[in-house]
């Protein structure tokens, strides 16, 4: 990820959180195919989950067809 991404996301992360001091910590995670999740709050409780792999999931939510 590019550190004009990181910046964005690190901004974005400070607006939604209204902290001051954010860290970002990159983690390279295959299972999530594209996208990116967010851990956040007293020792990670909070996510936002970015990644394909969750719209995925979703879908087959929708759709009802079980495991993909």
């Amino acid at each position: 990820m590019e550190s004009q991404h990181v910046a964005q996301i690190t901004k974005g992360v400070q607006r939604l959180t209204g902290s001051k001091n954010v860290r970002i910590k990159t983690v390279i995670n295959p299972s999530l195919v594209a996208g990116f999740t967010i851990r956040y709050g007293n020792s990670g409780s909070k996510l936002i989950d970015m990644s394909v792999k969750k719209q995925l999931e979703e879908i087959v939510a929708q759709l009802d067809i079980g495991d993909v």
